[in-house]
């Protein structure tokens, strides 16, 4: 039973961590500038930055087994929908009591813009991915961090690494996964 409780820890610590990672707000959306110029049929990829989305995306495409092979040994994939997000993740397997353990989690936010990252406890901090631009929330209770990156002008994707030994371990393997891994597999824009 004491095995049981253990390997659930890190998953709900993670859920938790992800619960606290968006804000909804009511109204409507307006855009900032009105003036806005249509797309015309010679428009290449690049013509709006912010028109990327995640929608085709799905969350263990972006996070798969062998990708989080390197940082511990884990468990199958775990594909599910919290909230609004669409969420891969994977539980490391630990044998003893001393061994760190270990969830990381892709989370896919179709509608929640980088701006509405929450502070955890942590603070937020700006980050540059990959030349795209990123937040980073982390969190003592739970121990975790979230490395958001966004995706056009109304989605993100969220790294989650949660259940390590420290806030600064958390902070570099999810650094370290949104960067190697997640963020070269997102639509640009």
């Amino acid at each position: 039973m004491k095995l049981l409780a253990r390997a659930a820890l890190p998953v709900v610590a993670g859920v938790f961590l992800l619960a606290g990672c968006t804000s909804a707000q009511n109204g409507t959306a307006t855009p900032a500038n009105s003036e806005s110029a249509a797309p015309t049929s010679g428009s290449s990829s690049t013509a709006d930055p912010g028109s990327a989305t995640t929608t085709a995306l799905e969350p263990c495409t972006l996070l798969t087994a062998a990708d989080v092979s390197p940082y511990s040994t884990f468990g199958d994939a775990e594909e599910k929908k919290l909230g609004g997000a669409r969420i891969c993740g994977y539980e490391n397997k630990t044998t003893t009591a001393s061994e760190e353990g270990m969830t990381i989690t892709a989370a896919i936010r179709d509608d929640v813009p980088l701006d509405a990252v929450v502070d955890t406890g942590g603070g937020i901090k700006d980050l540059q991915v990959n030349g795209r631009k990123a937040k980073e929330a982390s969190s003592t209770a739970p121990l975790g961090c979230t490395v958001a990156l966004g995706v056009g002008d109304k989605a993100r994707v969220d790294v989650n690494v949660t259940s390590v030994n420290t806030v600064e371990r958390a902070c570099q393997l999810a650094e370290d996964v949104a960067t190697k891994i997640v963020e070269p597999r997102l639509p640009k824009g």
